[in-house]
């Protein structure tokens, strides 16, 4: 019988404790100093991508992101001396699929057993996509609010060129904000629009309906071509960004027109946003400010495209291609 307080030597083997880290998402790992080596465990080698139980430490500093690795490495050799608690995150790998990784420990002798400093690693992928993610979506909304400024001008403007009275411009007008209100919204991740696949030429002419005067806007995307609710709010981010974009600096802003196709080829669907002569300031505003970012965070990321966007003489364009499984 076990007493209160005791444990079975089956309940606490190392085996059994192990699994029970790393279903945690914990690793643990050592690091000899004077040999440059390391030694992993079966969860910190699946961190590292490597089947080695005991590899160098150059080979394993070789595979953390660019961004990380300096900071990274300076981290870790001060671990071999510095007897304090440490703890610092990086990247293992490059692009959106790379692993997040926290390391933590206490250094020195202290940390030490024989010529090994023992520690942890922590699988924070998730948690600091989190993080992202909710940064991101702060930016995002503090982007909207300032652009509201430029888009209310813009609208008033393109409603002012066909009104004949007071009231029908007033009437029109509200009648414009009430559909960039409900694009807005939409376009900020708001989950309410739709449940099913959503036909993505009527998402567009949605989007777009506010900046709609006569003929200035043409969407020509295949009829057949839909995306799930899940993707939904990132194309409504898309083609709100590139039109807000539009009424500020570009087409929109000033008489001109702009043409949006979709097809799709394969697995692949490919849309092209293009517009006539832009403002001379359009370079600058289309390719270094948050809406840029945004973009690409959208597209290369969430719906793992890429993109490509030129400007010159003959105005913007704007093209994407996104595998649709």
């Amino acid at each position: 019988m076990i007493e209160r307080g005791e444990a079975s030597d089956e309940a606490w083997t190392l085996a059994s404790f192990s699994d029970t880290i790393h279903r945690g998402g914990v690793g643990l790992w050592a690091w000899a100093p004077s040999r440059r080596l390391a030694r992993l465990d079966s969860l910190c080698r699946e961190f590292w991508c490597t089947d080695e139980t005991v590899i160098g430490i150059d080979e394993l500093f070789a595979r953390v992101n660019l961004e990380d690795r300096l900071g990274m490495v300076q981290e870790w050799e001060a671990s071999a001396t510095d007897p304090n608690p440490y703890s610092f995150d990086f990247r293992i790998g490059q692009g959106p699929e790379a692993r997040w990784i926290s390391a933590r420990g206490v250094g020195g002798d202290a940390g030490r057993v024989g010529e090994w400093l023992q520690a942890i690693f922590m699988d924070v992928t998730e948690h600091k996509r989190a993080e992202e993610a909710e940064r991101l979506l702060t930016a995002e909304l503090a982007h909207r609010v300032s652009n509201m400024f430029s888009v209310a001008r813009a609208l008033t403007s393109i409603v002012s060129r066909e009104a004949h009275t007071t009231s029908g411009f007033a009437d029109d007008l509200a009648r414009r904000f009430g559909v960039l209100h409900e694009a807005t919204t939409l376009a900020t991740r708001s989950r309410s629009f739709d449940q099913g696949h959503v036909r993505l030429q009527d998402l567009a002419q949605r989007i777009l309906a506010p900046y709609l005067q006569g003929d200035n806007i043409a969407v020509a995307i295949a009829s057949d071509i839909t995306v799930g609710s899940d993707k939904t709010n990132d194309y409504a981010m898309i083609f709100h960004e590139l039109a807000t974009n539009s009424a500020k600096y570009g087409a929109l802003s000033g008489g001109g027109a702009v043409r949006l196709d979709g097809t799709v080829s394969g697995d692949t669907l490919r849309l092209t946003w293009s517009e006539g002569s832009a403002a001379p300031d359009a370079v600058k505003a289309e390719g270094t400010g948050f809406g840029s970012r945004l973009l690409k965070q959208t597209i290369e990321r969430s719906l793992r495209g890429s993109f490509q966007r030129t400007i010159d003489s003959d105005g913007l364009h704007f093209e994407m291609t996104v595998p649709l499984r």
